[in-house]
């Protein structure tokens, strides 16, 4: 049988950080009040047009398309409510699969190319692949 990677059509930029067993997984389910409408998930890696997310198993994507929203803030000593950055892109959602322990693993692809979540994910390739965490909230796309 052929090795998947062989079958990718786009080379793939693993996120290490994201890489290791669910004791390691940092506080990616937590989200921002303003976003608890979404799925929190984490971005484990990415390619040309794509990229892959973790989401928890309590709360699986049903929808086809979503949009990504990465949550790159940090809370201030002032104010409790995360502060967000806005890289955000819609994704369309290709497959979904559980990973034991960890939640369910999903495959998408983005619907127009050079979205700032997209650019932010390109820009910044280097801190991610070196252990940086990127999450993110899945929000439904209504048409």
């Amino acid at each position: 049988m052929a090795d998947p990677a062989d079958l990718r059509q786009h080379v793939r930029t693993d996120f290490l950080a994201a890489q290791h067993d669910a004791d390691s997984l940092p506080g990616w389910v937590f989200k921002p009040v303003q976003f608890s409408r979404g799925p929190a998930g984490l971005v484990l890696n990415m390619s040309d047009g794509g990229l892959q997310v973790m989401t928890s198993a309590t709360e699986p994507l049903n929808e086809a398309k979503y949009e990504v929203v990465l949550l790159l803030g940090r809370s201030d000593a002032d104010d409790e409510d995360e502060q967000v950055s806005w890289f955000n892109g819609v994704v369309e959602r290709k497959w979904s699969r559980p990973v034991p322990r960890m939640g369910i693993l999903h495959g998408m692809s983005f619907t127009a190319r050079n979205s700032t979540a997209e650019q932010f994910l390109n820009g910044h390739k280097d801190a991610l692949e070196s252990g940086g965490w990127v999450r993110c909230v899945l929000l439904k796309v209504t048409d």
